[in-house]
């Protein structure tokens, strides 16, 4: 937890979030914030409740308790467009990695550029560029469909950093990895805090523990 008065990119206040299927909350009274250039790893195994947690700080789930307030707005109280703009300044990289299997690793990557209207030519640099910090330069211009479990997952967490996004959240982003693709991952959200970024990792991989 930052020292008072710090001004936090992610605020999680007092929030307490149902499991869906009923019984014992997924969170209760859970309070988090967290500043740029840190990282906060919130420790716990997947099928926990990472994923609906996720889903709330995007204001696409409702909380039972308290509020979740992203770059200084509480995202219940957002209208559609409102959250879409505040979306653009997060990246994301989901359990399920959402990847577009009709597409190469390189334009699943540069896709949220194309959507802020990036130039082609300086998307596909950034791109590159990402994705070949991720040990996937090789890889770049391949389906989707034929690279590994782990290639796959990183190239979900060079889609969320492409945008140099303010607040990263990541949700087991190295559950598919071995030790080195781990350390990938890792230089990944250590660059991104560096340049900045509020990162909050969900994982109980120990490759994690340094970078929080």
């Amino acid at each position: 937890m930052a020292m008072s008065g710090t001004t936090h990119v992610i605020d999680l206040v007092d929030v307490t979030l149902d499991h869906p299927r009923g019984g014992t909350p997924l969170v209760r009274a859970g309070n988090l914030g967290v500043p740029s250039g840190d990282v906060v790893l919130v420790v716990g195994a997947a099928g926990v409740g990472t994923s609906r947690l996720v889903a709330a700080a995007l204001g696409e789930c409702d909380l039972a308790e308290g509020r979740i307030e992203v770059l200084g707005r509480d995202v219940s109280k957002l209208r559609r467009s409102s959250l879409r703009l505040i979306r653009r300044r997060i990246g994301i990289v989901p359990q399920d990695l959402c990847l577009l299997e009709d597409r190469s690793a390189q334009l699943n990557v540069v896709l949220p550029l194309e959507i802020d209207g990036v130039p082609r030519e300086a998307s596909l640099a950034r791109a590159n560029q990402i994705l070949g910090q991720l040990g996937l330069a090789d890889e770049a211009e391949l389906p989707i469909d034929q690279l590994s479990a782990a290639a796959r997952q990183r190239v979900a967490v060079a889609r969320a950093m492409v945008r140099d996004p303010e607040l990263v959240i990541a949700d087991h982003p190295t559950s598919m990895q071995d030790a080195a693709g781990a350390e990938l991952v890792c230089t990944a959200l250590a660059i991104a805090a560096a340049r900045g970024a509020a990162c909050i990792v969900f994982g109980r991989d120990p490759a994690l523990l340094p970078q929080a």
